[in-house]
């Protein structure tokens, strides 16, 4: 009886989506995230560099220590442009574009903190942008200082060579399998963590039967204009199937339109961004998780779905494996007719989604939770960080 309830409940917010969606939710507008910490001036500081601070896996990550390190370490952020509105808050962050690296220089040698953490996701195609060529000059600059730098490498990809930094840190084994060429330079992998309290299972009994999704910046960095065939050919699949596109970027206008094409706009629901308070929520409406990446360093929304206890069917490319453990759910990338196989053939067997999903659960929080990671940042920080400086605030 619960589950027809819930089942009756969720098409009348599917129809209340569906509303939304077709007269004007507002883009971009989500609220923010939240710090819990008070910043604390005089402490050891550390000041991080991020080519942007826009909601995301990085952002994230920086959030997550400061937040939770600002009892030892106050931090400052700096990034080329300042968000509007900002993500995450509050934090300490300046906006130091390229014209104003001579300012920058000049904030550094006046406000010398005790350690630089750059967290680096420039590859090759990127690296005569303006934010490419911006992290070049924010290394040189610590070059030029003698600033030592913590650099984080959070996408496939070589870290920058520099030698002002003193440890890199690579976000998953196969990151760091396959561009970890500086032997002189020391290296560890550090898991993004997640607050597998905020995203905890529900109870199994409440777990849907006729949901999917993915949550994803709708951008080229991970998936393609295709990734929305493997949802429209399980749509076609199992009528009745519902398909939630969590994000924005810079598909979403593809996306909605092959959807369209195809006549299925009853089946499926493009939220938009949806805030980190809210997105637990989004997760529960799900029976799975579909990952269609073309890409994946890491991908912290696979450790936010096995936190709350859901299988993750995908491409098997870069650290999903890895994450995941093993790729019984996982098809040969690229192959959209086998992933959407996969989930049909997940979505139609409760019984063994509610065993992988508790076996995923269990898995996250042994390697993927924020305390975890925080513990071996704060070992990397004191390791590194010498004695104190102050930083601005």
């Amino acid at each position: 009886m619960l589950r027809v309830l819930v089942r009756k409940f969720s098409s009348l917010l599917l129809k209340a989506h569906r509303f939304l969606d077709r007269y004007g939710r507002k883009k971009n507008q989500v609220e923010p995230y939240r710090l819990n910490y008070q910043p604390s001036p005089g402490k050891t500081g550390i000041v991080h560099f991020n080519g942007n601070f826009v909601i995301g896996g990085t952002s994230q990550l920086i959030a997550d220590i400061v937040e939770r390190t600002s009892d030892k370490y106050s931090h400052h952020i700096i990034v080329p442009s300042h968000p509007d509105p900002l993500p995450y808050q509050p934090v300490s962050l300046s906006a130091y574009p390229l014209q104003k690296l001579p300012e920058l220089y000049k904030y550094l040698r006046d406000n010398r903190p005790a350690l630089v953490h750059i967290h680096y996701w420039v590859r090759p195609m990127h690296r005569y942008y303006d934010f490419g060529i911006w992290y070049n000059a924010v290394f040189r600059i610590c070059e030029e200082l003698q600033l030592k730098v913590i650099q984080n490498i959070n996408v496939p990809t070589r870290p920058f060579e520099s030698s002002s930094v003193c440890h890199n840190v690579f976000v998953s084994h196969y990151v760091k399998d396959e561009f970890d060429d500086q032997p002189l330079v020391s290296s560890s992998v550090i898991y993004p963590g997640s607050d597998l309290a905020h995203f905890r299972s529900p109870d199994s009994d409440l777990v849907p039967d006729d949901a999917i999704g993915m949550v994803y910046r709708l951008d080229p960095d991970k998936l393609n204009p295709e990734a929305i065939e493997v949802f429209i050919e399980a749509a076609r699949q199992k009528k009745g199937l519902r398909c939630y596109i969590i994000g924005d970027g810079r598909y979403l206008d593809h996306y909605k339109k092959r959807v369209r094409e195809e006549k299925l706009q009853e089946q499926f629901i493009f939220t938009g961004y949806i805030s980190y308070r809210n997105l637990p929520g989004y997760y529960k409406k799900l029976a799975l998780v579909v990952a269609p990446v073309h890409d994946e360093s890491f991908g912290q929304v696979t450790p936010f779905a096995m936190g709350m206890g859901l299988p993750v069917t995908g491409y098997d490319t870069g650290a999903l494996a890895e994450i995941l453990g093993s790729g019984e759910t996982l098809v040969k990338a690229g192959d959209s007719e086998a992933l959407a196989s996969s989930i049909i053939s997940l979505v139609n067997d409760r019984e063994r989604r509610l065993v992988i999903g508790k076996r995923n659960k269990e898995r996250a929080h042994q390697y993927f939770s924020v305390e975890k990671m925080i513990n071996e940042y704060e070992e990397l920080y004191a390791l590194h960080a010498g004695k104190k400086h102050n930083v601005l605030l």
